[in-house]
């Protein structure tokens, strides 16, 4: 059984200093590290924080007193240390992970030390999507931190599957799959849980049209079957900023959808891409094609922010439940015969959930625990078109039922072994069976 009780919904991309001299612009005069916002991330659902913005000393002591205050975590981005030599120094200097600590480590643990006396540090944003001749290096100062600062998080993000053979191998010319990239990092780093991001709501800027990115369950399935190999729990980021190709995200649907479609391959947490909107580009000259996120520039609550407070509001009204059971495997049901999303997955089967019949495509986490079986059903229709799925679930005999829907939970009883359920378009639904 899982020994968490509660989903992490982290805000990466903190309200921002004024004039931030982290990655951002630096001409935003607005103070913007008050109660106001703090307390507003609270109020959105968030348990805890990512720091991006902050820089120095002061900084981090003012967002991280500010956690303290409203009983947030932080993930604290060391620009001047860890962060900065993974990213930067590493390759230029072509210095060893041991050779830097031998320079830098009583500098860095200073600085840490500062941030670590404040309850809400909840460790490091140690690297951001590494390629593979990074892991060693990772794995040496993963030690390092772990023996300085045990018990907080010393987390790297991994890529996607669609990075390319250069950002996964930091060889253009390398013909290794994904999965080596994944089964690497588990293997060298031996991380405490593994985290990546991935982003499927897709916005061709030519043509308009909207789609999914067809690879994203094969890449959630990647991550729930390696989790479940090593005993370690896995986190995703949402796409909540408009960026590149990326829509921009502003409803219920669109975030609800990735939230329901992780949880149901066992994710434990979502953070943000981004809380904070962007403040990389100029608004007259912005080829990332960046526009809005939770939270606009100057602090303004947007739609977005208003639609991830729904989807946290109901993943908090049956998370202890779903901790309750361990990740499985997938199976799903499509209302016509073919998707691309599931084309590339595990064909599955469950002996306790037959089949079903549905008018819109769904995808079902299974879910165990020593007594009982558990299922995650997420809605899998694209969020642009507001389909919900009318379900007939088709048991193997008559259940007493527990159904955690839209915040509510219902009991009730399958009738001849079979339970009708309404998901909204990008909503789902937990289902324990007693």
């Amino acid at each position: 059984m899982n020994k968490r009780t509660q989903f992490d919904f982290i805000a990466y991309m903190t309200p921002p200093p004024e004039n931030p001299r982290g990655d951002g612009r630096n001409d935003v005069s607005i103070e913007c590290q008050t109660d106001e916002h703090y307390s507003n991330i609270v109020k959105c659902g968030f348990n805890g924080t990512s720091a991006i913005y902050e820089y120095d000393e002061a900084e981090y002591e003012k967002a991280l007193t500010l956690c303290d205050k409203y009983g947030l975590t932080m993930l604290v981005r060391d620009q001047k240390g860890l962060e900065q030599y993974v990213v930067k120094e590493l390759c230029v200097t072509g210095e060893t992970a041991e050779e830097w600590l031998a320079k830098n480590a009583e500098a860095m643990k200073n600085r840490l030390d500062l941030c670590a006396k404040h309850p809400s540090f909840a460790g490091v944003l140690a690297a951001d999507e590494p390629h593979t001749d990074k892991y060693p290096h990772l794995k040496i100062l993963q030690d390092w931190f772990n023996e300085n600062y045990p018990g907080k998080e010393f987390e790297v993000n991994l890529l996607p599957d669609y990075a390319s053979a250069e950002q996964l191998f930091n060889d253009e010319k390398a013909e290794f799959t994904y999965e080596k990239y994944l089964d690497d990092f588990v293997e060298i780093v031996k991380p405490e849980y593994l985290s990546y991001d991935h982003y499927a709501l897709i916005k061709d800027r030519t043509t308009g049209e909207e789609y999914l990115r067809p690879s994203y369950l094969k890449n959630l399935e990647y991550f729930a079957k390696a989790s479940k190999r090593i005993g370690k729990e896995f986190k995703v980021f949402l796409l909540t900023l408009g960026h590149w190709d990326f829509r921009t995200v502003t409803t219920y649907e669109e975030i609800a959808w990735q939230v329901y479609t992780s949880m149901a391959y066992g994710a434990s947490g979502a953070q943000t891409f981004t809380y904070w909107t962007s403040l990389e580009y100029e608004p007259y000259n912005n080829p990332a094609n960046v526009t809005t996120a939770l939270v606009g520039q100057k602090g303004e609550l947007l739609p977005a922010w208003y639609a991830m407070q729904e989807t946290i509001a109901e993943v908090r009204s049956f998370e202890k439940a779903y901790f309750n059971y361990r990740w499985d495997k997938c199976i799903y049901f499509l209302a016509g015969e073919s998707n691309k999303l599931t084309e590339p997955l595990d064909k599955n089967t469950d002996a306790c959930l037959i089949k079903a019949k549905t008018t819109g495509d769904v995808v079902v986490g299974c879910f165990t625990n020593e007594a009982n079986k558990a299922y995650l059903i997420s809605n899998l229709t694209d969020p642009k078109d507001k389909l919900s799925a009318k379900i007939q679930l088709y048991f193997d005999k008559d259940y007493s039922v527990i159904v955690w829907k839209d915040g509510k939970k219902t009991e009730t009883n399958t009738k001849n072994k079979e339970l009708c359920l309404d998901i909204r378009c990008g909503s789902g639904a937990f289902i324990e069976i007693k």
